[in-house]
């Protein structure tokens, strides 16, 4: 790459520091639960029409897109724009340095509800996008790679409690199918190529009601379960075992009955966080469920995740995220460690995710080859720290306006 390009990308990165911070304390202040997210849409819409998208629109499924060149080849950079949830009662606040929809900058640092999943890769992701508008405006070889490559920007929506359904929607039911897709979650500047999977398993005893006053007349499908959920535990250590993401795991999360406290409940359900290594399918995780707890007299079923999408549109579908991995030798990191390269002059440290993202549908469902990068911290995810340092926005800015002049030449 050439030094001058380097060069002015990093130059147009420190001319847009403030805009960029504005944009992002903008959107940490917008609250943006799932499925809540349309005035963040808006907000992210608006600063991709201001950096000078070619094309700017919202999709079905509610997701902001901005498009950067007019090239078949599609790189799809994806963040999302909703948040965990906190409250806004004195005990959830109590932990926070700062109100959470109160940004606050001290010394290099952005602190605020999402900061670190994943505002602060939003807000990288639509400013490499700005550097590299300008970059075409300026350089007649640069608008010439755009003529083969797009970009698109996508400020995700409903990944926090179903992600991948929305990426999803825009790839099968709006038809918009990258060729990869780059995702700016937390991973402090190093390179992510994979990710364990999860899914949820409802597990079911059924008995028989009677009131409470006459036990002996019931069957309680509460104690019942008591065997079954040793059970399920007890398969912690014999689960699939993968060389890079370790074992799987298991836990009871959530346990439920009839709302009637005077009377022997007729059934009982709970629900199991089953955390998944690359390769493991439904039928697969519900074949060996089912054959600790069926002869304990309970059932397994994979549920529906219900997704109700801000702009009213419905998108359920089963509660299963498989996991997935970037081949170690595979073009699309050796294209991210080209970019970091030229940038820094050093290889990145490369790593798996041990939670789920959106590459759960684009990696691990549709097969598009997909890869981590971002400026968060994983320490700070969902917790009253939440924060994102302004440097590392910087650089990771400035890896996503390099990123197209690098990949696939």
């Amino acid at each position: 790459m050439k030094p001058e390009i380097i060069a002015r990308i990093k130059a147009l990165s420190a001319q847009m520091t403030e805009r960029r911070e504005r944009f992002l304390a903008d959107l940490i202040s917008i609250r943006s639960h799932t499925g809540q997210e349309r005035a963040a849409v808006d907000r992210m819409l608006d600063e991709l029409r201001a950096i000078g998208c070619d094309e700017v629109w919202m999709d079905s499924a509610g997701n902001a897109l901005g498009r950067i060149g007019s090239g078949p080849r599609v790189i799809l950079y994806d963040a999302h724009l909703d948040t965990n949830e906190v409250g806004d009662d004195p005990a959830s606040l109590a932990a926070w340095p700062h109100p959470p929809l109160e940004p606050v900058v001290e010394n290099d640092t952005m602190f605020g509800l999402g900061a670190s999943d994943c505002k602060g890769g939003v807000a990288a992701i639509v400013y490499g996008a700005a550097i590299l508008a300008q970059l075409a405006r300026e350089d007649r070889a640069v608008a010439e790679r755009l003529a083969d490559v797009s970009v698109v920007v996508m400020g995700a929506t409903l990944e926090e409690d179903a992600e991948g359904f929305a990426l999803r929607s825009l790839v099968e039911r709006d038809g918009l199918r990258p060729e990869v897709v780059l995702l700016a979650e937390a991973t402090d500047l190093t390179l992510r190529r994979g990710q364990r999977g999860r899914c949820e398993v409802r597990v079911r005893t059924e008995g028989r009601a009677a009131h409470a006053s006459q036990p002996h007349l019931g069957e309680s499908a509460l104690l019942k379960m008591l065997p079954v959920i040793q059970a399920l535990e007890a398969m912690n250590g014999s689960l699939p075992v993968d060389p890079i993401f370790g074992a799987g795991t298991q836990v009871v999360s959530l346990i439920e009955g009839p709302h009637t406290p005077n009377s022997v409940p007729a059934w009982c359900e709970v629900a199991i966080d089953r955390r998944l290594t690359p390769g493991e399918t439904p039928a697969a995780v519900l074949a060996g469920i089912r054959a600790i707890v069926e002869p304990l007299g309970a059932s397994a079923r994979i549920p529906d995740q219900p997704v109700l999408t801000h702009t009213g549109l419905r998108l359920d579908g089963p509660s299963f995220y498989p996991g997935w991995l970037l081949e170690e030798d595979h073009a699309l990191l050796a294209a991210g460690q080209a970019t970091n390269g030229a940038l820094w002059g050093e290889r990145a440290p490369v790593d798996v995710w041990r939670f789920s993202t959106d590459g759960t549908y684009s990696a691990g469902a549709a097969g598009i080859p997909t890869l981590g990068y971002g400026p968060e911290e994983e320490q700070y995810v969902h917790t009253a720290l939440d924060q994102v340092s302004l440097s590392k926005l910087r650089k990771a800015s400035e890896f996503y306006a390099l990123f197209p002049l690098v990949y696939g030449r």
